[in-house]
């Protein structure tokens, strides 16, 4: 059996996943890629909005979009804290194309008491969104 570690991703309302079977982590920090490996040293990093992947014992890849937050590494667990995640196969496509095409219709023509800066968020919550559902579609990575 291949080495693995524990992985939870948690959000504040939800347990988003919990699993015992994970030999390989690649997530998205704030200073870039990272990957991580069974019995990887303690760390803590800040998380950039995009999408996470992980590898079952099996070699499976399986994709989960985290929106920013925690990452820590400790006796071979996993932690993800965020504001919201979702696994791929959760995540509703025809919702996240609205949510991109609102978003970039109010950055196109601004309304006149638009707060940027939530529009620009949305709009990156949407493009990782996307993203996650187009990497899980290509097993290949």
């Amino acid at each position: 059996m291949a080495s693995v570690m524990q992985m939870d991703i948690l959000s504040p309302d939800a347990y988003v996943l919990q699993t015992d079977d994970v030999s390989y982590i690649e997530v998205e920090t704030t200073n870039g890629g990272l990957g991580i490996f069974p019995h990887h040293a303690t760390m803590v990093v800040a998380l950039a909005q995009a999408p996470m992947k992980y590898r079952d014992s099996a070699n499976n890849s399986h994709y989960v979009y985290v929106d920013g937050g925690f990452f820590e590494i400790k006796e071979n667990k996993a932690t993800i804290l965020s504001t919201a995640a979702e696994a791929a196969d959760a995540i509703d496509a025809a919702k996240a194309q609205a949510d991109l095409e609102r978003a970039q219709a109010k950055i196109d023509n601004p309304p006149a008491d638009v707060n940027m800066a939530e529009v620009i968020g949305a709009l990156k919550r949407a493009q990782g969104r996307l993203r996650t559902l187009e990497l899980a579609g290509s097993r290949a990575h």
